[in-house]
């Protein structure tokens, strides 16, 4: 059986429209899309922050574990190898500011280098080493870049340093 062409209707203004148009749906004119752009923009700025707030928790995480490792290979030293405790302390320093580098040699190199500057290791009179890694700058140069949108401005707003901190106690 021949197939009929589709018949026209008429609309409610008077003019007529195909019949293959369902009833009550009107055809898209790029409206969604215009509301759609703030939207997305706002869920895009969030998502973006976690994801950057995240990394900087992770290297804030990566400091304090460098700085434990450290300061454990620190209190490995011995003291009786060494004949005057400035030796001790020289060479407990070497040892605990190595094997945080060591920790950390994952970082590109001159994140490696801006850490590496801001290693702390001091001793207390009990024996106890406290290693202190502090990333200046961290803002500056970000693993992800900082976006500046239209009306929310930057994201993220990143600290300017992260420090890792870590003591230990020979036992």
């Amino acid at each position: 059986m021949p197939t009929r062409p589709t018949p026209a209707t008429p609309t409610h203004s008077g003019s007529v429209r195909s019949a293959s148009v369902r009833p009550g749906r009107r055809p898209q004119s790029g409206a969604v899309a215009l509301e759609m752009a703030p939207a997305f923009l706002l869920f895009f700025a969030i998502f973006y922050a976690i994801v950057s707030y995240s990394m900087a928790m992770m290297m804030k995480q990566a400091l304090t574990q460098a700085a434990a490792e450290g300061a454990r290979a620190a209190v490995k030293v011995d003291p009786l190898n060494y004949t005057s405790a400035l030796s001790y302390e020289t060479a407990t320093r070497a040892v605990a500011r190595a094997r945080a580098t060591e920790s950390l040699n994952w970082l590109p190199a001159d994140a490696l280098a801006t850490v590496l500057s801001g290693v702390a290791v001091s001793l207390t009179a009990s024996g106890a080493v406290q290693v202190t890694i502090t990333y200046n700058g961290y803002n500056v140069a970000p693993p992800l870049p900082i976006l500046d949108l239209p009306i929310i401005g930057k994201v993220p707003d990143l600290p300017d340093k992260l420090v890792g901190q870590a003591v230990a106690q020979p036992g």
